[in-house]
């Protein structure tokens, strides 16, 4: 006969532990979608990788070009570089040119060729009526063996477009093009989900460092630091790979599932 109350007190306090849990994730919800933990985001340092291949390719630092140099943003001032590109990219011509700028002593044609190249390929891929998936394959095996020195271009970009405060799709190239040596590639968009002032390269970072990075000590690093990321749309993305994280946890991945 004491079996009963044992177990209706048992079901009590399991009742409890559950609503005191449940309160607590949604107090957690709130305040993060709210942004009362919200931080604001600082520029600093890169990965020191970049600028040690910088040094030893082209025996000089990375270090930001000389305001002197061009008045105009370097990360947005590249229409003839983005018409290069197109010409290169959609109508076959020779990449020797793009290349030679790609790997120009000169870092000012390096940056703004890589910020138009990441441009030009991120509306490019979402242009049908182009071919560019077949066209993007036969550009990558005929520049194949200067994909360091892409990559590394690439780099430089993406850190003038946060100290110039500037929108770039340089992520998108990093993370879908670049797959040769993956692992800069995340430590360096683990830095700008972090340190860039866009929040749309904050927030497709973050995605991409999550869920493709491969890397959890990254991922991890990123659930906790952009939960507090002053953009509402950063820390959404934030809590929506919490949430799928939290999915795949009790039923495994999609592809485990079917």
């Amino acid at each position: 006969m004491s079996i009963q109350p044992r177990l209706k007190n048992l079901v009590v306090t399991l009742s409890l532990i559950a609503g005191l849990v449940t309160g607590l994730v949604v107090v957690f919800y709130v305040h993060a979608l709210a942004g009362l933990w919200a931080e604001p985001i600082a520029f600093s340092e890169p990965p020191a990788f970049v600028e040690k291949y910088v040094a030893k390719r082209y025996k000089q630092e990375s270090s930001a070009p000389d305001e002197a140099v061009t008045k105009a943003k370097l990360t947005t001032d590249y229409f003839i570089e983005a018409a290069l590109v197109r010409n290169v990219m959609v109508n076959g011509e020779s990449p020797t040119e793009l290349i030679r700028l790609f790997t120009h002593s000169d870092k000012v044609k390096r940056i703004k060729t890589a910020a138009a190249f990441a441009d030009v390929n991120m509306k490019l891929s979402h242009d049908e009526g182009t071919d560019f998936d077949n066209k993007r394959k036969a550009f990558w095996q005929q520049v194949e063996v200067h994909s360091a020195d892409i990559q590394s271009a690439l780099f430089e970009a993406l850190i003038v477009t946060a100290q110039e405060r500037t929108r770039t799709y340089i992520p998108y190239t990093l993370a879908w093009w670049m797959q040769e040596d993956k692992a800069k590639a995340v430590e360096m968009l683990t830095w700008a989900a972090k340190h860039h002032p866009d929040p749309w390269v904050r927030n497709f970072s973050v995605y991409y460092v999550i869920q493709f990075g491969g890397n959890e000590e990254y991922a991890q690093e990123l659930i906790q630091s952009q939960t507090h990321d002053p953009v509402f749309k950063v820390r959404h993305r934030i809590l929506e790979q919490r949430f799928r994280r939290f999915e795949e946890m009790l039923f495994g991945k999609e592809e485990e599932q079917s």
